[in-house]
């Protein structure tokens, strides 16, 4: 049999870290690690706006409606509850053609948005070029901290540039949807003395079905550009500010039964926006729904070569984003608890971007246990396990689980499934009367095993079997 050599493409440019963020340093497209060297996975962010949202759809309007009136509290509540990797602040008030708020007024927004959050925060202008040249211009002189500010436009990349440069923030410059235009803008950065180290691209938010298709030609073409011709104006990172595209276009607001859920479109609409913004190679999405964010850490999971949760545990497309839909399969997927569940991950993704990677299993054990209490879960850590090992029919010792927070075991260190069954089996009550019965009181029901190493890998077991795979 003659042995055929798979052949590999070679890049000599990655693209530019942003220590910031945590974003960029790749040497390959998108997920082709095999090519090369991908030290950050894509971040995620949640944006929260500097005035009420009346106009937004109810599906999207409902999770943040009792604490949109005050940015801060919003900015708050998203950092507690959902643990996006980076805030977005949109300072939507200073449009001309809106309130048109002041500088002033926005400077103090932002700068109490930054004091009131520890993620890493994105502060977005109105799109206005004039606009945003007199209010990203306050924001960055106010600001306690190091911060992104955008977008930058060649009709105002002078003043932005200058001032971001005077106070080290990092900016995003966003252009239309053309890779020569993108490398222009970049190119005056640069002759303005700007690192475009500390660059990110904006090649202009689309959505599905109204002119991703472009959006995505172009940042391919960018792409391409940077590792194929080596260019160095365009290894930059990208960022998809796709959230307001998504939530204004129709099929996310339509009330119509042949369309399916209204509730649950809009999710569906932004993570497939999403998703194909970082297949493109985008290193940052912003997005808006919460549940949007659970589903897209799953695929990200899965596409970095771990096992997504709701492939293993999530069961039917309409639960994973809460379908209220009572049919008796349904009523079963729901005893996985998804709300607790979302959390254990989570909390994990907190203790992985705080701690890193390499440190003893110790360490995020505990830390992980910290972070349940915090969200008010009951969870007990080194718990003996009922059911002895047997080999050969004798008794070789007792297991015990890393933690378990109601029916669901969590083991550190663990990246085998068969080793994650085991500790599962292992809190077994062997009494199948029982088990046919009550199958939740025979022992515990779900098993996450985590590995903090370069990245979190994360892996899950469902013994019970009920949900399909």
């Amino acid at each position: 049999m003659v042995k055929v050599e798979w052949l590999k493409e070679e890049y000599k440019t990655k693209i530019r870290e942003n220590e910031y963020l945590g974003i960029g340093g790749e040497n390959c497209f998108p997920f082709q690690g095999f090519e090369g060297s991908i030290p950050h996975l894509p971040k995620i962010a949640l944006e929260v706006y500097d005035t009420p949202c009346e106009d937004w759809p109810e599906a999207v309007a409902e999770p943040y409606r009792d604490v949109w009136n005050d940015p801060v509290t919003w900015a708050k509540e998203i950092e507690k509850r959902y643990q996006p990797d980076i805030l977005c602040l949109q300072l939507s008030s200073t449009d001309p053609m809106g309130q048109d708020a002041s500088s002033a007024e926005a400077g103090k927004v932002a700068k109490a948005v930054a004091e009131a959050t520890t993620l890493p925060l994105i502060i977005y202008g109105c799109g206005n070029s004039e606009k945003d040249a007199k209010v990203l211009k306050r924001v960055a002189e106010v600001l306690p901290k190091k911060v992104v500010i955008g977008p930058v436009q060649e009709g105002n990349y002078n003043t932005i540039g200058a001032s971001a440069l005077a106070y080290g923030h990092y900016i995003i410059a966003q252009t239309p949807t053309d890779v020569n235009l993108c490398k222009q803008l970049n190119i005056l950065l640069s002759n303005l003395g700007l690192s475009l180290d500390r660059v990110i691209i904006d090649p202009t938010p689309s959505a599905l079905g109204y002119g991703l298709e472009y959006t995505y030609s172009a940042m391919e073409k960018i792409r391409s550009a940077c590792f194929q011709t080596n260019d160095d104006k365009l290894n930059l990172p990208m960022i998809g500010n796709i959230a307001k595209e998504v939530w204004k276009i129709k099929e996310v607001k339509v009330d119509d039964e042949k369309m399916g859920d209204t509730k649950i479109r809009g999710i569906f609409f932004e993570a497939m926006t999403a998703i194909s913004f970082i297949l493109a190679g985008a290193d940052i999405v912003v997005i808006r729904h919460p549940k949007t964010l659970s589903l897209l850490r799953g695929w990200l999971s899965g596409m970095a070569g771990k096992e997504g949760r709701r492939q293993e545990a999530g069961g039917s497309r309409q639960e994973a984003v809460g379908s209220e839909e009572k049919s008796p399969q349904n009523i079963e997927h729901r005893t996985l608890n998804i709300e607790p569940f979302d959390i254990i991950i989570q909390s994990a993704f907190a203790v992985f971007r705080e701690l890193g990677g390499g440190l003893a299993d110790e360490v995020y054990k505990n830390a992980l246990f910290l972070e349940l209490q915090q969200h008010s879960l009951k969870a007990q850590k080194d718990v003996p396990l009922p059911q002895p090992l047997i080999y050969k029919g004798q008794e070789i010792g007792r297991l015990s689980a890393d933690i378990i927070c109601g029916n669901t075991l969590i083991m550190i260190d663990c990246q085998d499934k068969k080793g994650l069954n085991q500790y599962l089996l292992s809190s077994r009550i062997q009494n199948p009367e029982s088990r046919i019965q009550n199958p939740e009181s025979s022992g515990l029901s779900y098993g996450i095993g985590l590995s903090f190493s370069e990245t979190l890998n994360i892996i899950y077991v469902d013994i019970l079997h009920r949900l399909p795979p």
